[in-house]
């Protein structure tokens, strides 16, 4: 009974996926949250949120959150993905307005943009539907200089660990 409610899990479209992200969305690491959107025989949108706090050296009062949604495309345990997230970045230095102060490139960049092409493993899914969760991106960040208005583009990648899971896939017995 349990692997005919994991059928889900097994083809990686469980509605909810926690990891963490070395390096991709954000600029050394991630916490994130992915809710399935909409899914269909061998296409799935996930809509994303994360985290990054940076606490050392000057970044250490900054806070950074990708959002963004993410496509992939398979029905087996690998699958392709593609996606976008906008990189917003909130400073609480002192004597610093919002959106002001410490930026990551120079010049100066307010707007990041994190297109991303990769792919996703779903590890076999256990009696409660949930799954092993791995997820390899190259991400660029891209930015605009607002004073000059010169593009930025830094090449980046993300290695991503989490789990996955499904409310109704929780049927097993402890």
């Amino acid at each position: 009974m349990a692997q005919n409610l994991a059928v889900g899990a097994s083809k990686g479209t469980n509605p909810h996926v926690l990891y963490v992200e070395l390096g991709g969305t954000g600029y050394f690491y991630t916490v994130n949250y992915e809710r399935l959107l909409f899914s269909r025989k061998k296409v799935a949108l996930f809509a994303r949120a994360g985290i990054e706090y940076i606490p050392f050296g000057r970044a250490n009062t900054l806070l950074h959150f990708p959002v963004g949604a993410n496509v992939t495309f398979g029905e087996k345990k690998h699958r392709a993905e593609v996606g976008l997230a906008a990189l917003f970045r909130m400073d609480f230095s002192p004597g610093v307005g919002f959106g002001e102060g410490f930026y990551l490139t120079n010049p100066p960049t307010r707007i990041f943009l994190a297109p991303s092409v990769g792919w996703r493993f779903h590890a076999k899914p256990n009696e409660y539907g949930e799954s092993f969760f791995l997820r390899v991106t190259f991400t660029p960040i891209i930015g605009l200089d607002v004073f000059d208005d010169k593009p930025y583009f830094l090449p980046h990648a993300g290695v991503s660990i989490g789990r996955t899971w499904s409310n109704q896939n929780r049927t097993g017995k402890k």
